[in-house]
Formats: structure tokens, C-alpha cells, sequence
């Protein structure tokens, strides 16, 4: 894959060839970065600076006079709250790597967007929350959840690897 990085309201986004987007049920669809009417549309991004994490969907820039691009429009998903992460490593052939997060949501009436992307040997992950409806009564009460889903490792070589979901940290060993 290849990365650019682009300066996102100050800190730094990491944007892949193919960005993951993985759904709560953790069906997974794969979206291209489009550039076309002189406009890069991102499907997801994810910002990482200072130990802070923000997910970002639908990023729009637009090419400058410089060759930078310049932000024309983002929507910043809220972070569900992560409380625990584990990683099962598979003995097969090939490996296969599957990480889980256990959390918490702001509401029942939401629904969790996933987006990954990896950079070296760590990969990012953004568990965020769907847009509250307006006018629909919900619930102000947290809600557990408590999903799995898989890494594409395909043709990493061994060694360890760093998952960095919402800030939080946990590492694996290909072997």
C-alpha cells in the first residue's frame, strides 16, 4: 500500500491506497481514494497526533496552486469507548490475525463504523459512532459492545506488530 500524509486540522492524516471500512457485524468492504472533477474524496481517515486518535469519513480536498490539497469538507465521527483489546493469532497457513474490542457506546441508537489502515508495522483502527438521528427518542444510557474482526496480515513478514485502536495499544508477534 502506498501512504501519503496530508496536514488535517493540524495533525498529521494517514491515508492508504485502500482504506478497510468494516462494519459492526464485521463484514468487511474496501473502498478506493477517488480523484476525480479535480477533487480527492476519502471514504475514511484516520488522525493520529499527541496520543490523540479522531476518525474522520467522506474527507473532500481539493488540489492548491502549490500541489498541497486543502480541506474541503470531513465529518468527524465521535470514538466509542474502548475498554479492553485482545489479538488471536491463528498457527495456520496462512496466518490469520483477528483482533477484538470490548467497549462501550454513548447510546443504543448508534451503530459502530470501523475503519483500518496500516503504516509500517502498526496498524490504526478507529471505532467510531454513526451520527444520533435527530428527532428520534433514544435512550441516554451507555450500551456494551463486544466485537471481532479480522487484520489483513496477508504477505507480512514476521515479526512484531503494534494495533492502535481509539489510542489504546496492543501488540502481536507473526511468526
Amino acid at each position: 500500500m502506498k501512504f501519503k500524509t496530508l496536514k488535517l486540522f493540524g495533525a498529521q492524516l494517514l491515508v492508504s491506497g485502500l482504506m478497510a471500512s468494516m462494519l459492526q457485524t464485521a463484514s468487511a468492504q474496501s473502498d478506493s481514494v477517488l480523484y476525480k472533477d479535480h477533487e480527492l474524496t476519502i471514504k475514511d481517515a484516520i488522525v493520529v497526533e499527541g496520543g490523540q486518535t479522531q476518525y474522520f469519513q467522506e474527507v473532500r480536498l481539493a488540489p492548491t496552486e502549490t500541489g498541497d490539497f486543502r480541506i474541503v469538507a470531513a465529518t468527524e465521527k465521535q470514538l466509542a469507548y474502548v475498554n479492553e483489546l485482545s489479538v488471536a493469532v491463528s498457527f495456520t497457513d496462512p496466518v490469520e490475525v483477528e483482533l477484538g474490542v470490548v467497549g462501550y457506546k454513548s447510546t443504543p441508537c448508534v451503530e459502530l463504523d470501523i475503519a483500518v489502515t496500516r503504516k509500517g508495522n502498526t496498524f490504526y483502527v478507529a471505532v467510531g459512532e454513526t451520527p444520533l438521528q435527530t428527532l428520534v427518542a433514544c435512550v441516554q444510557v451507555t450500551e456494551p459492545f463486544d466485537i471481532t474482526f479480522p487484520l489483513d496480515v496477508k504477505g507480512l513478514p514476521a515479526g512484531d506488530y503494534l494495533v492502535v485502536v481509539n489510542g489504546d495499544e496492543i501488540d502481536f508477534t507473526l511468526e
